[in-house]
């Protein structure tokens, strides 16, 4: 899609003599590349939920048919058509926005043959970005909450088993947030550098300090909430049941008393659980990494525009 986005600009670039141009300029194959990420990221993304949902499916207590449904209306808050709502905008917003303060191709023989290419090229940004920025910050975030909130799990093998069924999620999570952080440096990039300086100060301060704030509090931080609140709950409700058990544990025997150690040993072990799926050393590396990304889209933009 990438190539033939960019492909597709010979013949306007030819008919109105910007071939040169064309060529020379690199923001096009950005913006190419760009739209063709945004369709990766959202097959890696709804099958990286599927597979890491598929690895926890013998934790939930229910049979096929209800696992099948369960895991049909967790995929469906990623796939809601809510999202044509953030397209709308973004189209709107591209149409409105390419032919007055957002080009970098005013110098061009016909700007508005050259503009009408444009508008072509960034459909993939707009329709798929959309999409994406639909999936991340808000279907994403319902898929979770629904999961951990409103599915019933096995808890006696989800405390035997722990955090090691969900391996996968922690890493989707990761991966979510790293993509999300390389997704937010192309739009500053593309269009942060324009001809307009107002223009150009706009976009480069706006999109990516707003998809940071988006990245961290979609993509990291409220996963981990619910996904705690899960292994709390589970470690709650078994601590409850070892304290009851401790104080009817009758100490007079032998037995009792054997038993009542064996109790308080896995109580203590239990205690040690830790309900986090990062940790606080992870999550200063994650706020480490936003500012870094802070620092290289303004570097970016800087140069670009000089």
């Amino acid at each position: 899609m990438a190539v033939f986005l960019y492909l597709l600009d010979i013949p306007f670039m030819y008919v109105s003599g910007n071939l040169r141009s064309f060529f020379f300029e690199p923001r096009w194959v950005i913006v190419a590349v760009f739209g063709a990420l945004n369709g990766i990221l959202i097959i890696f993304t709804f099958r990286e939920f599927s597979d890491s949902l598929l690895r926890i499916r013998h934790l939930i207590s229910s049979d096929h048919a209800d696992l099948e449904r369960i895991s049909d209306r967790l995929s469906r808050h990623l796939t809601s058509r809510a999202y044509w709502l953030i397209v709308i905008f973004w189209l709107a917003l591209n149409f409105a926005e390419s032919p007055q303060r957002m080009r970098w191709w005013w110098f061009y023989n016909q700007p508005n043959l050259v503009t009408v290419y444009e508008l072509i090229e960034t459909l993939p940004c707009c329709i798929l970005g959309g999409i994406f920025m639909y999936m991340v910050p808000v279907g994403l975030t319902l898929a979770y909450r629904d999961l951990c909130s409103k599915t019933t799990f096995k808890n006696d093998l989800l405390l035997s088993e722990w955090m090691k069924p969900f391996k996968g999620f922690r890493r989707f999570i990761s991966l979510t947030m790293f993509g999300a952080v390389i997704y937010a440096l192309f739009p500053p990039i593309i269009w942060g550098s324009t001809a307009e300086p107002a223009a150009a100060g706009h976009w480069s301060l706006f999109i990516p300090y707003t998809s940071i704030a988006i990245v961290l509090v979609s993509a990291v931080l409220l996963p981990h909430y619910f996904f705690h609140e899960l292994f709390s709950n589970a470690k709650d409700c078994r601590l409850e049941e070892l304290g009851s058990k401790i104080s009817q544990a009758p100490p007079e025997t032998d037995k009792g008393v054997l038993g009542r150690i064996l109790l308080l040993l896995e109580k203590g072990e239990l205690e040690r659980l830790s309900t986090w799926l990062l940790d606080v050393k992870i999550v200063g590396e994650v706020l480490v990494v936003a500012l870094m990304h802070v620092i290289l889209v303004e570097v970016l933009t800087m140069l670009i525009r000089g």
